[in-house]
């Protein structure tokens, strides 16, 4: 019997310490995964991996809180919720291991570097990046080590050192996209033209960083800010092979943008057509962005015309319907103004608001001024008028015009005067542009009759 019971403990025993060390092992595994999901841009994916990570690390460590995986089992969860943002909890699992020497040791004081850098305390937290990146840290964790102690540097302006520590970071693929935007963000903040072009250079070396494309748009704007919209479609000009196409034509839109603004609207026109004859959200995106360009200067309601066979091709996306359904709404409101003339005035509203037509909407406006006769809301559309015109010429003229209805509450109230019956004419006016938008609707939304 005493046989029997010693060989059941001992198997109680080996099934248990298989059973923890399962958790770690899985636990390492998991985390491999979640750090694959952040890397690659999938935040939801990541977040969920790295919440699993910690289920079964915890789980570890409970079983045999002094076993010899006690430190990784910690480690896991330490770096687990700084991923997940929770410092205070990354920092109370870090703290327990970084006493301790080796390997694990030292990636633990990496990673509560990080940890109290971005809680605040970066006197504290450089000491222990400096301590961790002494040792022999190695793989990812020392990438990070340089990428936390670059942004500290840098912060402080210690351009040398951040540099030569970024530069390090951006060398390993687990850091090497946080280490290109953060090499964007700091040589725009130290205007370092060349630095910004390596940098974004980087970028479209990685596939991943496609999926950071905004981030790197925004930095860029900072830049077009300080040195003009020429200097950013120069940086932004160039190939990105390993990049999602959706990725690549964004970028090309964005660069079309900044060379129209910077007054080459040929090549601008070039670029985004180019986009336009291919398929998809790109595609979509780029016949909105030439429509939205051919509306700035419309000024006829055969303009509408070209705009919807540009926007045509792409129908079924929710812009490009949303901006099909608004232009066919001013057409048939401008055709409503002969017998309705307020309908002009709903015409230019939506001219001017939706589809971002200041010229078109100007004239509707004034085709309302004209045909609205002593209408009370004449003085209104004649403001409206003011407010789209674009040369002191138009505005010295339309002010004219208004000085023969200098006593309308709408003319009074413009100038900052009392004007009394203004809140009943608004009233009104609402109801009855309600009443003309709803029947416009109806006209343009109704399905087309079936054709036996």
């Amino acid at each position: 019997m005493r046989g029997v019971g010693a060989a059941l403990f001992a198997a109680l025993t080996l099934s248990s310490a298989c059973t923890y060390y399962n958790s770690i092992y899985n636990a390492q595994r998991r985390y491999l995964d979640a750090e694959g999901y952040r890397i690659a841009g999938a935040d939801s994916l990541a977040a969920a991996a790295y919440r699993d990570v910690l289920l079964r690390a915890a789980d570890g460590y409970r079983r045999e809180p002094s076993g010899p995986w006690a430190p990784e089992a910690l480690s896991l969860m330490g770096r687990s919720h700084l991923r997940l943002g929770d410092l205070r909890a990354a920092r109370a699992a870090l703290e327990q291991v970084v006493p301790d020497t080796g390997r694990i040791a030292s990636e633990a004081r990496v990673y509560l570097g990080a940890v109290l850098v971005r809680s605040g305390d970066a006197t504290t937290g450089l000491a222990l990046l400096d301590r961790a990146l002494g040792e022999d840290t190695g793989g990812p964790s020392r990438a990070e080590g340089h990428l936390w102690r670059a942004r500290v540097l840098l912060d402080r302006g210690d351009l040398g050192d951040g540099w030569r520590d970024l530069d390090r970071a951006a060398s390993h693929p687990s850091v090497a996209v946080d280490a290109g935007l953060e090499a964007l963000r700091w040589a725009v903040e130290y205007d370092d033209s060349a630095r910004v072009r390596g940098a974004v250079e980087q970028l479209r070396s990685e596939p991943a960083a496609a999926e950071r494309l905004d981030s790197i748009l925004v930095l860029m704007g900072g830049w077009e800010a300080r040195h003009g919209p020429a200097s950013g479609a120069d940086v932004l000009g160039g190939e990105a092979p390993d990049w999602p196409r959706r990725a690549v034509a964004r970028m090309r839109l964005a660069r079309a943008v900044m060379l129209r603004e910077a007054g080459d609207t040929a090549t601008a026109r070039v670029e985004v057509t180019g986009i336009a004859r291919g398929v998809g959200e790109s595609a979509a995106e780029s016949r909105v962005l030439l429509s939205r360009w051919h509306l700035g200067r419309a000024g006829e309601l055969l303009d509408i015309q070209m705009v919807r066979a540009i926007l045509i091709p792409a129908s079924g996306d929710p812009e490009v319907d949303s901006l099909l359904t608004a232009l066919s709404m001013v057409d048939a409101l401008a055709g409503m103004g002969i017998e309705e003339p307020l309908a002009w005035f709903a015409a230019g509203e939506l001219a001017r608001d939706r589809l971002e037509a200041p010229e078109l909407a100007r004239g509707l406006f004034l085709a309302y001024a004209d045909g609205g006769g002593e209408d009370p809301w004449t003085p209104k559309a004649l403001l409206a008028a003011l407010d789209v015109a674009r040369t002191p010429g138009d505005r010295a003229w339309i002010r004219g015009r208004l000085e023969g209805r200098a006593e309308s509450p709408y003319v009074l109230a413009a100038r900052g005067l009392p004007a009394p019956g203004l809140q009943e004419m608004e009233e009104e006016l609402g109801r009855r542009l309600s009443g003309i938008l709803v029947t416009v609707e109806r006209l343009v939304l109704a399905p087309p009759p079936d054709v036996d």
